[in-house]
């Protein structure tokens, strides 16, 4: 597993300064073992965070449970949260947003077999009535009562059926339901057997952001140089993923062996293409960071709006104040620095 990575590794520290264990700075560092994920595995096995005097051994966790669990007992210091889990406790704890890893509204799409999914288009009311798979308080159903909505109707109208990704995948193959919701690597599976996309969330302009979070209590105790570094060393590992597929391929099929999965080279082709596509340098995390014309930063208003949909769902009671826990400063230097 990894001497692919042992030689992007050299490669890499070639070009380091060699600093001794004592001068690192730790930070403990985690993420969701998904796509989004990868960029500190990258950083990981290529040295990235040692060569910017950052000492980490970056955990990895199924789901955001459980490092929002752990966030309550200040147990880690920089981590990765999707926006379900950042829209609904961020503000709770004072998790800090200090820069994105992705865009992931990309991977959300509501599938549909290709006969039903021609009839829904000619005639969106075909769908009343329709058994729709869903991962329920998740993006993907904030996507699909979007995807309703643009077709006149709402979650009322249809048949809702709550539904883990794994489980819907094997049930719509099997014949079940009309829709099903689904992400990466679900949707790649589904294409695969001859499902096309009834509405997807990059069509809807649905912003999901994925963040780079850093705990309250780190940021009251260490020096801000020591987030800057360690948001260096992800641009670099994103800089490296992106440069060079065939590559990444390779080192993609590492971590999907580190984690536990077994996908095949078809499901991990969907996976890297999310990696190469939403995966965001500097500049374009500045550009969601930064407040626009009206005062109001882009990825400030995306939360808003995920909290809206929370609302709906009886899950929140108002939208909170993000602005406070949206902070461009660190990647301001970043990019300073570059």
């Amino acid at each position: 597993m990894k001497t692919l990575a042992s030689l992007g590794a050299a490669a890499a520290l070639s070009i380091a300064t060699a600093l001794p264990a004592s001068a690192l700075d730790e930070v403990r560092t985690s993420s969701i073992s998904a796509y989004t994920g990868f960029y500190l595995y990258v950083a990981d096995q290529l040295g990235l965070f040692e060569k910017h005097g950052i000492s980490t051994e970056p955990r990895f966790f199924p789901s955001g449970a459980p490092i929002m669990q752990a966030a309550a007992g200040g147990q880690w210091d920089m981590t990765f949260l999707g926006a379900p889990p950042k829209t609904l406790g961020g503000p709770t704890l004072g998790l800090v947003t200090v820069g994105m890893i992705a865009e992931e509204g990309a991977m959300h799409e509501l599938f549909g077999r290709p006969d039903f999914v021609a009839e829904a288009r000619a005639n969106p009311e075909a769908l009343r009535g329709a058994r729709i798979f869903v991962t329920t308080l998740s993006t993907g159903h904030y996507m699909t009562e979007a995807c309703l909505q643009s077709m006149g109707l709402t979650t009322d109208d249809v048949r809702i059926i709550p539904s883990e990704q794994q489980a819907t995948l094997s049930a719509f193959a099997a014949g079940e339901g009309d829709l099903a919701q689904v992400w990466s690597p679900q949707t790649t599976a589904l294409r695969e057997r001859g499902n096309e996309v009834l509405c997807s969330a990059a069509e809807l302009e649905l912003s999901m952001p994925g963040v780079s979070v850093a705990h309250p209590d780190f940021i009251a105790r260490t020096d801000p140089d020591v987030i800057v570094r360690w948001l260096r060393a992800k641009e670099d590992a994103v800089q490296w993923v992106r440069e060079d597929r065939a590559r990444t391929f390779d080192m993609y099929r590492q971590y999907d062996a580190f984690r536990g999965f077994d996908f095949s080279d078809e499901l991990l082709e969907g996976e890297v293409d999310l990696v190469m596509s939403t995966y965001m340098d500097t500049a374009e995390q500045l550009e969601m960071m930064r407040p626009g014309e009206d005062g109001v930063a882009p990825i400030v208003a995306s939360f808003e709006a995920i909290a809206e949909f929370f609302i709906r769902q009886g899950r929140m009671d108002q939208v909170p104040d993000y602005a406070p826990y949206f902070d461009p400063s660190y990647l301001e230097a970043v990019a300073a620095g570059e």
